[in-house]
């Protein structure tokens, strides 16, 4: 049984994803994992190889790539997670899409026709996941004609978010507004919200606010709720674990591999009716929390303490759509969701996502997409399979 060490240097809420996906491909080759915490000091790397005497190393390096260098680990057979850069390291990476990210986010914030858009660096700029969605915003920024720009903080306020978020606040005041803002993490996103309250600002009609990870934890905690991108981190860690077992066998140096997000998130900080009517707010984040829980049109139409009929007229009006119609979305947009992520059967997703049986959910899925559940998320995987392949 080969014995692999798992570094980790990123936040808890994404790693439980990508240790899963690396979990589940070591169970698969029969494979047994020893994972280091590396978060805040550097491990002490020599010992640990000699101890463990490991047959190769993921390294997840979201967090601090300069905890590491090539020299570590010799000619032991490494993937390297995220594309962090680490110093004088020519091994195969597995990274997220980021532009694919930023591409995303930044269309979320278009769609509310901003007068200007911002970037929310990580407190280490130069990592890349962090400069590429940059790049990538001001890019698509310029090509609208947008006024872009950045904001970076100074690197000792990462312990320091109170000093950082009077930062945030000064930025965000000399934005025109209304302004759109893409942050590299949902901690940086929730600091957003905090400084554009602070601010007096109205989210998200003043200032529309977008991050990446997507943690339940740090996202529905905001007020109001953070709108996020969300990565494919169980398959970044599968994919790792992948890798490594093609670096393990080739004597070739396997290409790297990105694996694509999911989907956008969308929550309060992006949803604008319309028409500004908190009630139709407050509707749409009862349907999004609880589409899948046996909402009915009645419980709905109870958030604007009128007749059935009024909400109806007064949420479409906002939104385009009845309010059935956006239950149904919601619940068909998580049934995406669980497809996509492949691991549980269609009866499970039909039970997840509120229809009493399979069929039901088949010909309802299929008058909305034209194909079967099943087609769908073959179509999903041979996407999947061709992005990674750099096709």
């Amino acid at each position: 049984m080969k014995k692999i060490i798992v570094f980790r240097t990123g936040t808890l809420g994404t790693w439980r994803e990508k240790y899963s996906g690396i979990a589940a491909y070591a169970k698969s080759a029969e494979w047994r994992l020893h994972p280091v915490d590396a978060r805040s000091t550097r491990p002490d790397i020599p010992h640990i190889l000699d101890f463990w005497k490991p047959d190769g190393i993921i390294i997840d390096t979201s967090g601090a790539p300069q905890m590491f260098c090539n020299d570590d680990f010799g000619h032991l057979p490494v993937v390297v997670m995220n594309s962090g850069k680490i110093k004088g390291m020519a091994r195969p990476t597995i990274s997220s899409d980021h532009k694919e990210i930023a591409r995303l986010a930044t269309s979320e914030l278009l769609e509310l026709n901003p007068a200007s858009l911002a970037f929310m660096e990580w407190f280490i700029p130069s990592l890349k996941w962090s400069s590429v969605k940059r790049d990538l915003m001001e890019e698509i920024a310029r090509m609208h004609g947008i006024p872009f720009s950045t904001i970076t903080p100074v690197p000792r306020d990462a312990d320091n978010m109170a000093k950082y978020e009077e930062h945030i606040v000064r930025c965000l005041d000399r934005l025109p507004k209304p302004c759109g803002v893409f942050a590299a993490t949902d901690i940086l996103g929730a600091a957003a919200i905090s400084a554009a309250t602070r601010l007096g600002a109205e989210i998200p009609n003043d200032i529309a606010i977008i991050a990446v990870d997507d943690d339940p934890e740090i996202c529905e905690n905001c007020t109001p709720t953070l709108s996020s991108v969300r990565p494919d981190f169980y398959q970044l860690g599968f994919s790792a674990g992948r890798l490594l077992q093609d670096t393990i066998n080739s004597a070739k140096t396997p290409a790297d591999v990105t694996i694509p997000p999911i989907t956008v998130v969308r929550r309060a900080s992006t949803q604008i009716s319309r028409r500004c009517d908190k009630n139709v707010h407050a509707a749409l984040e009862v349907i999004r929390l609880k589409a899948c829980e046996g909402l009915s049109v009645s419980d709905v139409a109870a958030e604007f303490g009128v007749s059935r009929r009024m909400a109806e007229i007064r949420f479409k009006a906002a939104t385009g759509r009845t309010i059935g119609g956006e239950i149904l979305e919601r619940r068909l947009a998580t049934a995406c969701e669980y497809l996509s992520q492949g691991q549980n059967s269609i009866s499970a997703i039909a039970n997840f996502c509120g229809w009493h049986s399979d069929i039901a959910f088949r010909k309802v899925f299929k008058e909305r997409f034209g194909i079967s559940p099943i087609k769908w998320r073959h179509s999903e995987r041979l996407c999947k399979s061709k992005n990674q392949r750099g096709l």
